[in-house]
């Protein structure tokens, strides 16, 4: 009867969820520097197998293992969206090949990562991570997650089953989307704050909130000393404010009530949340880990940085963005070599910034074939050496694979020299000089509806919108306007026009168009026969040098046509190559500053290039990789020794504006969204008898 009463009670008790199996906690690792070898038997550094802008997982397994590791592995195949890291204790026996056959056992595909090395540096990666039990045979069922980089690694100790770990992966990234949303408009994405207005934001980076001390002038440089602040501020600045290190309570009482781990009450500015704790708990795990170590690209010595370099360029200009890239690390690492030799000799105000003394060092991507190759090709590249910014660059055709692997790796890609930029959607890592061939396009359709807008006109109204025109003001004042058509505009373009045949059509609805295929030349036939069906007043024409040249023996076809638009970028900066009948009638897209505009830097960056035997070649490009070097030299010392990839961009957003530009455009500037330095074009005419230009109204930004 007992043993039927025990039964009854148990088949009528109510099941109790069974307790997860496993703990969980945040891990501080510091994942060593040390290189792998994959399942295909290439070497890897860990550092790239770790560097994903999505989740990773990472456990530690051996092929033999009877028990906990094929429990793991099989978890881990459950793990959608993630990068799954699985790295062998077992080197001498787990070779490449043993890994590729354990790796089908469970269907691995490529975003799963077996490793394996040598017993040293396997120790070490195990040390790091806290899982390091002397032999293989005494390992812990171990898994740790990272969801995004720059965030901590979350550490489950014990059997997990794959509805847990999906699980624990959605929880994960609850703390970076809450950050993003309530926190980051404010305090950046990367945590480091900022200060505008006379108000200053404080960093909420893992150091700074979770460890007592007092921040250091050097990382307060250019709050201090580089920005026109109100007095108060500048005492609110200096104002050293100890306090505790934030705990999990302190900073729940700081987010809701406003009160910091001393008992003052924070600035009024700062909103009070209203989070559960759940959502408490994801937000500090997240900050606990935000900018807490380098991002991939930098190590103790160098900083590593890569240039892009597509096939096709033309020779010429491939030399001379590379010698000015070559001469300026030359020079930048010579200059650090000084400044860390005079250590204890500086002022205070040099030595302190020691932390940041990095040797630069410069990797050329060269990309080959179709561009359908190139994310592989950069994945290759970038698996041998993580870098830290992709800088400048040159390319032929759209730039969008290499903007689209950096978006996805989250590098920076620093002002490449392209004329077929990503404009939409914009990116937040790839920063451009212009929007290039896109914004030519869109100037034109404005200067052509002012144009037609103008004819329009009588008496004092004319005369008033001439004024602004003069006073390169007309731009503010039209954009109230509707931008009727021009006439019949008729565009005729290749290939490498039609991102720009795209804008305009965007823009002038009405236009007609004709698409030029790929290999057929262009005759006076041709023109006659467009000229005779289409009766332009405005003939647009994205073309290179050899099919404007093809105008002149048509000459006498255009003399109804009003107007002859080029594309200074697309003929490739060479408008000589417009027939010398048809000059007259000729207009240019420019989006550059004029002639004779030279801000004072040109000269001095044209004296430096002399100093250093830069051959001078390709001005303008040599020009803007000079500035593209020079920004990225600003920024970093603004970072001091942060290396968070994060906080460049917002350095560079704000330091567009401030660096000394060489006026290649007539100005630069970001900020936090920008991602367009120069935001407008010309539109300018040839100057009669002369290969100069003039400009036809002013700067115009769509």
């Amino acid at each position: 009867m007992r043993l039927l009463a025990a039964a009854l009670v148990l088949l009528l008790t109510p099941a109790v969820p069974a307790a997860p199996r496993y703990t969980r906690s945040v891990a501080t690792c510091t994942p060593p520097a040390v290189t792998l070898i994959d399942a295909r038997g290439e070497q890897v550094p860990l550092a790239s197998a770790l560097d994903s802008p999505g989740p990773v997982v990472l456990q530690f397994i051996f092929t033999t293992c009877p028990s906990i590791c094929p429990l793991l592995s099989s978890t881990l195949s459950a793990a959608q969206g993630a990068r799954k890291v699985s790295i062998s204790i077992d080197p001498e026996f787990d070779t490449p090949a043993r890994l590729r056959e354990y790796a089908g056992r469970f269907k691995a595909g490529p975003d799963w990562w077996f490793l394996t090395g040598s017993r040293e540096d396997v120790a070490a990666v195990q040390k790091a991570f806290g899982a390091y039990r002397g032999n293989k045979m005494s390992h812990e069922p171990l898994t740790f997650l990272r969801t995004a980089p720059g965030e901590p690694w979350l550490r489950f100790a014990g059997p997990m089953t794959g509805a847990e770990l999906a699980s624990e992966l959605r929880k994960a990234g609850a703390g970076r989307r809450i950050y993003r949303e309530a926190c980051a408009s404010c305090h950046k994405r990367s945590g480091f704050g900022t200060s505008e207005g006379g108000v200053y934001i404080p960093r909420v980076t893992g150091p700074a909130l979770f460890q007592s001390g007092q921040i250091r002038r050097a990382d307060l440089f250019r709050n201090l000393y580089q920005e026109v602040q109100p007095q108060p501020y500048g005492a609110r600045l200096r104002d050293p404010r100890p306090r505790p290190a934030y705990t999990p309570e302190t900073l729940a009482a700081a987010v809701r009530e406003g009160r910091d781990p001393a008992g003052r009450t924070l600035d009024p500015l700062m909103p009070r949340l209203t989070l559960s704790d759940e959502e408490m708990a994801h937000l500090t795990a997240y900050l606990q880990g935000l900018s807490a170590a380098p991002s991939p690209g930098v190590d103790g010595e160098a900083i590593h940085f890569a240039t892009v370099v597509t096939e096709g360029v033309d020779p010429g200009r491939r030399k001379a963005m590379l010698d000015v890239m070559a001469a300026y690390v030359r020079w930048k690492n010579a200059e650090t070599r000084h400044s860390a030799a005079r250590l204890g000799f500086s002022p205070w105000y040099r030595d302190e910034f020691a932390g940041s003394y990095r040797e630069w060092k410069l990797h050329v991507w060269e990309l080959r074939g179709a561009a359908a190759t190139w994310p592989a090709q950069l994945a290759a590249y970038y698996r041998a050496q993580p870098v830290f910014v992709l800088l400048s660059g040159i390319g032929v055709g759209e730039w969008r694979p290499v903007h689209d692997f950096c978006e996805r790796q989250e590098v920076p890609c620093l002002f490449p020299n392209t004329d077929l930029p990503v404009v939409s959607p914009p990116g937040a890592y790839a920063l451009y000089l212009s929007p290039g061939l896109t914004v030519e396009a869109e100037a034109l359709a404005r200067r052509l509806g002012e144009d037609e807008g103008l004819q329009g006109l009588q008496g004092q109204q004319r005369r008033q919108r001439d004024r602004d025109l003069q006073s390169l003001q007309s731009l503010r004042s039209l954009q109230s306007l509707p931008v009727p058509m021009p006439g019949r505009v008729v565009q005729v373009y290749r290939e490498a026009g039609r991102v720009p045949a795209q804008a305009l059509r965007n823009a002038l609805p009405s236009v007609t168009e004709r698409a030029v295929p790929s290999g057929e030349a262009l005759t006076p036939a041709f023109w006659q026969r467009l000229v005779r069906e289409t009766r332009p007043d405005v003939l647009v024409l994205w073309l290179g040098p050899e099919d404007a040249a093809s105008l002149g023996p048509a000459e006498d076809a255009f003399a109804g046509v009003r107007q002859l638009v080029f594309s200074y970028s697309l003929l490739e900066e060479a408008e000589p190559a417009i027939p010398a009948g048809l000059r007259r009638k000729a207009w240019l897209t420019w989006p550059f500053a004029l002639p004779g505009q030279d801000e004072p830097l040109a000269y001095r960056v044209r004296a430096w290039m002399r100093a250093r035997r830069v051959e001078p070649a390709h001005e303008r490009l040599q020009l803007d990789t000079w500035f593209a070097l020079a920004v990225t030299d600003h920024s970093l010392v603004h970072l001091v020794e942060s290396f968070s990839r994060d906080f460049f961009v917002e350095s560079v957003e704000e330091e567009t504006e401030n660096a000394l530009s060489p006026g290649v455009f007539p100005s630069l500037s970001l900020s936090p969204g920008q991602r367009f330095a120069s935001k407008g074009s010309y539109v300018v005419r040839l100057a009669d008898g002369a290969t100069g230009v003039e400009a036809v109204g002013g700067w115009i930004v769509p």
